[in-house]
């Protein structure tokens, strides 16, 4: 416990407490809408102008349901990939709305990406970008109530290359 809030005070001092750059992790479960409301109302309290990312990844390692029984091997599962982008960018729209209503000289920027990790690509995209902090929800979409943190949230604070607050 001891080394964890040391390694926090160091996080802070490094940054002086201040984010020019934070990755809100979306994907469209309730957890997630509360976390980008919280990266909002970080990004509000600085002086300066904040870069607010909105960072969705498609699952591609997921099974997608064939919608015929006669589908070829290279379009297996395309319509539904597609809808699955449809709906990422209905949920990065809702983040813009919330910045364009609540927020102010905040810089807005929603990214999808396709991964076979989503961890994986939250932590690579947060380090291409070089991200001061990232934002996600306990849980997300796949139920699992029962854990105290969900899988992503969970890999995420472990390899991510900056601070991370985990919203409940």
């Amino acid at each position: 416990m001891i080394r964890s809030i040391y390694y926090t005070i160091n996080i802070l001092s490094q940054t002086k407490g201040r984010f020019s750059k934070i990755l809100a992790a979306i994907d469209g479960s309730e957890q997630s809408f509360k976390a980008a409301e919280y990266a909002i109302q970080i990004a509000k309290k600085e002086r300066r102008g904040v870069q607010l990312i909105a960072f969705t990844v498609l699952d591609i390692s997921k099974p997608r349901h064939m919608s015929s029984g006669f589908t070829t091997a290279p379009t297996y599962g395309l319509r539904e990939l597609e809808e699955e982008k449809k709906e990422s960018q209905q949920w990065l729209d809702k983040v813009a709305n919330m910045v364009l209503e609540k927020g102010n000289n905040i810089q807005f920027k929603s990214q999808i990406e396709e991964s076979m990790s989503v961890e994986g690509a939250i932590v690579n995209y947060a380090e291409q970008e070089n991200t001061d902090l990232i934002v996600i929800g306990t849980r997300g979409r796949s139920g699992f109530t029962k854990l105290l943190l969900g899988s992503v949230a969970s890999k995420v604070v472990t390899y991510a290359p900056c601070p991370v607050l985990v919203v409940k």
